[in-house]
């Protein structure tokens, strides 16, 4: 008996006929969880993280964001809604093992979907211990600016 295929990173077309089976659409249009990257290209620009029209290195930067965020960095995104999103992400993980995800990203691009999949396709005390320590960090930051842990939010919400 062969052992299942491993997950992969599959590119989403936006072109009639293209279907994606199995695979999770991770990019911008999912809702509950939103699982696309919110660090867009733009946005990298105006951070000077890239040269503007140096498309590979913006996209570079746009997942280390993404990886950096999604482990608990405050820096850029720091509102109780940046939070929630995070949280619903990291909650979220469990269901993505495992399986294929698609985003539009180009296949020579390195896309968050590839963080999603690290994470999520961890071992799975791994994968609860990044969980932890990733709440444990938005938590300690949100402490040093005077605001509730993001269970209070969850709670209220």
């Amino acid at each position: 008996m062969s052992s299942p295929a491993a997950p992969r990173r599959r590119v989403r077309e936006r072109t009639e006929g293209w279907r994606k089976g199995d695979a999770v659409i991770v990019d911008r249009t999912t809702r509950r969880p939103a699982l696309g990257n919110p660090f867009d290209l733009e946005w990298v620009y105006s951070l000077k993280l890239a040269e503007r029209g140096d498309r590979p290195a913006a996209h570079e930067a746009a997942v280390d964001l993404f990886a950096k965020w999604l482990a608990g960095d405050r820096t850029y995104l720091d509102s109780n809604d940046d939070d929630l999103r995070r949280d619903r992400v990291l909650e979220h993980l469990q269901h993505l093992r495992g399986k294929d995800l698609a985003c539009p990203c180009r296949e020579r691009l390195r896309c968050h979907a590839e963080v999603l999949m690290q994470w999520a396709n961890a071992d799975p005390a791994e994968t609860a211990r990044y969980v932890a320590l990733a709440r444990h960090r938005v938590d300690r930051a949100r402490a040093r600016q005077g605001l509730p842990p993001v269970s209070r939010l969850l709670e209220a919400a």
